[in-house]
């Protein structure tokens, strides 16, 4: 038996158990809760007709053009994507895109029917034309055919992740291409009437995937190829995968609709959840793509429009059951909310508390049965005979120190919990919005037991149970304050500390020690040089000093060359290149331009030009660095190099010609080239990193049939 209780606290956040709460009028959105839609983006099965319009393929190459299909008139156009007016609508019209063919393909045969379309990193555009059931490769700068890949079924989609294109073929298959090499079929398994496909990044080292059937059809369904699940689609008539910067955490899908519904987003990965739309104003419901800047794009009748994200319509009240937090210990008085939100002007967030020793097992739970293993929310009896009204909960604005701040835009509200003690507690808590703005709940977590001023004061001053309700109320905020500042004096060795000290402390912590932190430096290169800032400070304006700073900010190697070391010339590869070799009497002069043989008396040379090496250096970064890298970098050598000096900043980027300026190992690096990008007449200058032509393809006379 326990004679004092535990103390902590407990906590509600994250997707998981906002799930297990109930919701009414209320919708767990990723990791936050908000007020529910009441306009459902998804229209139901039975509403309207299906869309009988037809597919048209979009794709983007990494020269922003936008190739459309067009396979009615059977011809492709383009359009210039960030050519725009200043209302963000392209100027012009879309230009059309002819073909030739060539001698890759007998007889110059061209495509029939331009259905799906996608373009590889290389600039060539692959064209499904489901007709002469054929993938057509097309170099896009040359506008001839590259190479004709015919199948035993019609193509009927394609997609990209990364490098690599892949093509649906009307019996299920899917295969994936590539310019020179032959098809590779996938292992996935077949989907009957699968008629779109999207690809997305590798998670644990295989592609996921993912086919929609019965495009625009009431009984839509997407399919997953890389797990076996299937979820409802109705009328969903493409569909897209949301690039993500973790895409083994999360998942996102974009499926498009009929013209004049929204876009629809729907979170797969970690769990299923509907996520905001977008708007697409006169979409023609014949497929999306994403744009470079990662917007979706789609055809309109005036051409390529982007879609934007939908403006909320939310219910304008909504209640949240959280499940029962357990203090593990009988009649517990619970302490102080701490509410982490974010509420825009006009909406409200507030509380109800129900504390009990026992949990209610006669009366069912708000929301019907609670699942094995869950403890239950509040029970329906307790809620119905209730009439309290919600307590308002106030924002905290003070910092408190080395505690995580709250996510952007969001602030931390908090309140007493005004309940009797008890075991569990329940809380419910009421979100109220407008039209067009919802309150966003991310976190709550409450205290136990509360605080133990009461003890303090003589017991005639709260022996009546009103005065003690008063007193401990009254008290709540000082002993709120007190209990930050415990929990700092307990932690404030962390300090002293530069690898664990809040951000806010690192510049406090560097005047310790003389070093004046720049803004543009990250946290991390922060934590790493207050600590050797003193033994770099005492050979500040050394060649090691300084190459020891630059390593530590860049995180890469850094090599420094004193131009006076390079007077004689040298051989590459011998480190004693560096190192006088001159005897007097023995090759040796006194006077004359340094670097250039003499060809007068010594009276008539020139003197030395001491100042094309005196005083100067060379820095290379053997890394590439952004441009707000690059400038902190080369604040960084301006604030610690020796006076009257001048120096040169070099990266890996800057480029190495052979024999001008190239000291091989020591400021050129041989490694994977930067590459090149093909000559455009009237767009490139040959010798300045392009390259002129393409290498030769594989002819269509060595292929051995369709796969």
């Amino acid at each position: 038996m326990r004679i004092v209780p535990d103390t902590g606290q407990r906590v509600l956040q994250g997707s998981a158990q906002w799930r297990l709460c109930v919701h009414q009028q209320t919708a767990c959105v990723g990791e936050l809760v908000m007020l529910d839609s009441s306009d459902p983006i998804s229209p139901p099965a039975d509403s309207g007709p299906p869309f009988t319009g037809g597919f048209a393929g979009l794709a983007f190459d990494s020269h922003c053009r936008l190739f459309h299909a067009r396979p009615e008139e059977r011809v492709i156009e383009f359009v210039l994507w960030g050519r725009v007016d200043a209302v963000g609508v392209h100027e012009r019209a879309a230009h059309p895109f002819d073909v030739t063919g060539s001698d890759h393909v007998a007889g110059g045969a061209l495509p029939q029917v331009p259905l799906a379309l996608a373009c590889d990193a290389s600039d060539f555009l692959y064209v499904a034309d489901p007709q002469d059931q054929a993938v057509w490769l097309v170099d896009t700068w040359q506008q001839e055919i590259a190479r004709r890949l015919p199948f035993a079924a019609a193509p009927l989609d394609l997609a990209t992740s990364g490098d690599a294109v892949f093509v649906l073929l009307a019996d299920g298959s899917i295969w994936q291409l590539a310019p020179c090499d032959d098809p590779q079929r996938m292992d996935w398994p077949l989907v009957a009437g699968a008629q779109r496909l999207a690809v997305g990044p590798k998670v644990k080292g295989r592609h996921s995937a993912w086919v929609l059937s019965a495009a625009g059809q009431p009984s839509a369904q997407l399919h997953a190829l890389h797990a076996p699940r299937t979820l409802p689609a109705a009328f969903c008539t493409d569909l897209l995968i949301e690039p993500s910067a973790t895409p083994a955490d999360s998942q996102v899908l974009i499926l498009a609709q009929r013209p004049g519904e929204e876009l629809r987003r729907l979170q797969i990965l970690p769990t299923d959840e509907p996520l905001a739309g977008l708007v697409a104003p006169n979409y023609d419901g014949r497929g999306i793509e994403l744009a470079p800047d990662g917007r979706v794009a789609y055809w309109t009748a005036q051409g390529l429009r982007h879609a934007a994200p939908a403006r909320g319509r939310y219910q304008q009240t909504g209640l949240l059951f959280a499940t029962a937090l357990d203090a593990e210990h009988d009649q517990s008085r619970w302490g102080r909310l701490l509410v982490e939100a974010c509420l825009p002007e006009g909406t409200t967030l507030r509380f109800w508390a129900f504390t009990r020793d026992e949990l209610d097992f006669f009366n069912e739970p708000v929301g019907g049965p609670t699942p094995a293993g869950v403890l239950p929310v509040l029970s329906q009896a307790s809620w119905t005979l209730d009439e309290r009204e919600p307590q308002a909960l106030y924002r905290d604005p003070s910092l408190r120190p080395m505690t995580v701040a709250p996510a952007e835009g969001f602030a931390l509200y908090d309140a007493p919990v005004i309940a009797p003690p008890g075991r569990y507690l329940f809380l419910v808590f009421q979100l109220e919005g407008t039209r067009s703005k919802s309150p966003r709940l991310r976190g709550a977590r409450v205290a136990y037991p509360g605080h133990a001023l009461l003890q303090l004061l003589p017991r005639t001053l709260w022996r009546e149970p009103a005065a003690r309700e008063f007193l401990y109320r009254l008290l709540a905020p000082i002993a709120a304050m007190l209990d930050e500042w415990e929990s700092v004096a307990a932690g404030r060795q962390r300090l002293l500390d530069p690898r664990i000290a809040p951000g806010a402390a690192l510049p406090w912590l560097a005047q310790f020690v003389g070093l004046v932190l720049d803004p543009c430096w990250p946290p991390e290169v922060q934590r790493r040089l207050i600590p050797q800032a003193a033994p770099l400070f005492r050979t500040r304006g050394t060649l090691a000093s300084l190459q020891r700073m630059l390593e530590l900010l860049t995180g890469a190697e850094v090599v420094i060359i004193e131009q006076f070391r390079l007077r004689g010339g040298g051989v590459v590869g011998n480190p004693a290149s560096v190192v006088s070799q001159a005897v007097l009497g023995g090759g040796y002069r006194v006077g004359g331009r340094i670097g250039e043989p003499s060809t007068g008396t010594i009276e008539d040379a020139p003197p030395p030009d001491f100042d094309d090496f005196a005083h100067r250096f060379t820095v290379t970064i053997v890394a590439a660095l952004s441009d707000e890298q690059l400038t902190c970098a080369r604040r960084l050598v301006e604030q610690h190099k020796p006076a009257h000096t001048a120096f040169t900043l070099c990266t890996a980027e800057t480029g190495v010609r052979a024999g001008v300026g190239s000291h091989i190992g020591i400021s050129s690096v041989i490694g994977r080239t930067a590459g090149f990008q093909p000559a455009i007449a009237g767009d490139a200058a040959l010798g300045a990193g392009f390259l002129l032509g393409r290498p030769a393809l594989r002819d269509s006379d060595e292929e051995d049939g369709a796969p």
